[in-house]
């Protein structure tokens, strides 16, 4: 983080500095939420920004920041899963520190916050809906199968679990004991492109909907030893 605050950083230095800060803070996260991820996030809000509208400096900060804590939190306990909070904690004091305006200071910190909504929170800005969008893009298509992957060997899972594996499982229960592509492509990924907030975005999703949907057609085919 910069030692010295300035009074009005331009933009360009801004997200260099955003960028270099997010960098540090994602040195030791997991290979599924790594700064790849971010940059991918980032291209992808870019593209939605751009067709939606939206404010790109704001969409671009939001974007290089929004996962940025989540390395201060826990695996298990009883307070897991609330990076998007943790975020906001992180970069409200950085986004002083560097001097950038107040009120692009809190559309920032609104569209980390809403970037998902595991608590009740729904984008309310496009800049927030961009990122939104876009974070959850990452979740479908072909990078959404090879994130899967990587999350699900982070924690000792398969391949392969057939539905009978996760049958009566409140499907709110996120214990990595009963996690799999086939289970969360059931309970969530597979509605995903219906529960986007952008045109733009709905229309990618649509096609990475049908790229996983192949892969786990054909996934469970040669599982069975059918292919």
């Amino acid at each position: 983080m910069p030692h010295a605050s300035v009074s009005a950083v331009s933009r360009d230095e801004a997200l260099r500095l955003a960028r270099e800060f997010a960098t540090a803070r994602h040195a030791d996260t997991p290979p599924c939420h790594d700064f790849s991820h971010v940059e991918r996030v980032l291209a992808l809000a870019e593209r939605l920004a751009a067709e939606e509208g939206a404010d790109l400096f704001v969409v671009r900060m939001a974007a290089l920041l929004h996962d940025i804590g989540r390395g201060l939190e826990p695996r298990v306990g009883p307070d897991p899963d609330r990076h998007e909070e943790l975020s906001v904690e992180l970069a409200r004091p950085f986004l002083e520190a560097i001097g950038l305006e107040p009120a692009l200071t809190e559309r920032v910190l609104r569209a980390v916050l809403e970037h998902r909504h595991r608590r009740g929170r729904e984008p309310s800005s496009p800049e927030a809906a961009c990122l939104y969008d876009a974070d959850k893009l990452d979740s479908l298509g072909a990078v959404g199968v090879a994130r899967a992957y990587l999350w699900l060997g982070e924690h000792g899972r398969s391949v392969h679990y057939p539905p009978e594996s996760w049958a009566g499982v409140d499907p709110s229960n996120n214990a990595t004991e009963h996690d799999s592509l086939q289970r969360e492509w059931e309970i969530k990924l597979s509605g995903l492109k219906d529960r986007l907030y952008t045109a733009s975005g709905r229309a990618i999703a649509a096609e990475r909907h049908e790229r996983m949907r192949r892969f786990l057609d054909e996934l469970e085919l040669e599982a069975r030893g059918e292919a």
